[in-house]
Formats: C-alpha cells, sequence, structure tokens
C-alpha cells in the first residue's frame, strides 16, 4: 500500500501482480468535498483488488465504506448518510476505449502515463455514490411537517392566472 495516499500508482502493473490496496483516508484531506459535506471528521475505509478479465481489460474493484454529515434538503438540519459502495472499473486510456468496454464495468481513464493516485480514484468513486438530495427519513424529519402545510395553504387553482388576464382585457 503507498503510504502517501497522493503518490501514483500504475493499474496495469499492479494488476499484473494482482495486487490489494487496502486502507483508509480522513475526509477532511477530500478537498472536493467541502463544500458538500456539512461535518468532514471521520474516516473513509476502502479496498483497491486489480485484476484482468478474460478480454485482458485492467480491472479495478473499488469498495468504499463510510458515513456522511449532509444538509437534509427537506429541513436543512445534518443527516448521516451511510455510503457502502462496490464498482467493478475498467481501465480505458483512449476515448474509443470507452464504448468498447463491456456495461457491467464503470470506466476509469488514467492520465498520458498510465497512473493516478489512490487519492484521486477514491474521490471520484465517493462522489459519485453520494446522493443528489439527501433526506431524513419521511418519519424523522422535521421538514415534512412544513411541507405538509404549504401543501395545504396552497390551493391549486391553475386557470387563475387565465382568469386575471381575462379580466384585464375588459
Amino acid at each position: 500500500m503507498p503510504s502517501d495516499l497522493s503518490q501514483s500508482i500504475n493499474p496495469l502493473r499492479l494488476a499484473k501482480a494482482r495486487e490489494r490496496i487496502v486502507g483508509e483516508i480522513q475526509l477532511n484531506s477530500l478537498a472536493r468535498l467541502k463544500g458538500i459535506l456539512l461535518d468532514d471528521k471521520g474516516k473513509l475505509k476502502y479496498s483497491l483488488s486489480f485484476d484482468f478479465d478474460e478480454a485482458g481489460i485492467c480491472l479495478v474493484e473499488c469498495d468504499i465504506e463510510t458515513q456522511l454529515i449532509l444538509e437534509c434538503q427537506r429541513c436543512f438540519k445534518p443527516v448521516e448518510v451511510d455510503i457502502r459502495k462496490n464498482s467493478l472499473l475498467g481501465v480505458v486510456n483512449e476515448g474509443d476505449e470507452f464504448d468498447e468496454l463491456p456495461k457491467e464495468y464503470e470506466p476509469l481513464q488514467l492520465d498520458d502515463d498510465g497512473v493516478t493516485t489512490v487519492e484521486e480514484l477514491i474521490e471520484e468513486e465517493l462522489l459519485l455514490s453520494i446522493p443528489l438530495s439527501a433526506l431524513h427519513p419521511v418519519d424523522k424529519c422535521e421538514g415534512i411537517n412544513d411541507l405538509d402545510r404549504i401543501n395545504a395553504e396552497a390551493k391549486l387553482q391553475p386557470f387563475a392566472g387565465l382568469a386575471a388576464l381575462i379580466k384585464g382585457k375588459d
């Protein structure tokens, strides 16, 4: 395992040796999460296994597990979101290879030297696993009562605007 997570790794070389990298990353070290998380304390556990499939495609099996503190989109209070993601990444070097990659693989494009870093790879997979809209369960969200009140007060009158236009022409 690389001691420095920003150190470059070569997935093709690691796949030839059938290597496995296991570790933890502090959430506060992932720069692209800073605007998303309400609290960046905590750790992310990861496992990366490198191999080739029968067709010779370099594969990276990526497992991540963590708990994030996000903002509930109903009540705007902190909500804990458990993240557990298993991805099977197929290494591609050029744009043409994306189309040829089997559907069960997610593409992993390396830089021109054929390398990436553990930190970049893990951070990208974590970003892809964050829900678009974090919400408390309905029975535990303070914002659901506000939504019910607003919906009850707002009577649906789809032609109210049309009536105002017609009155304005008279």
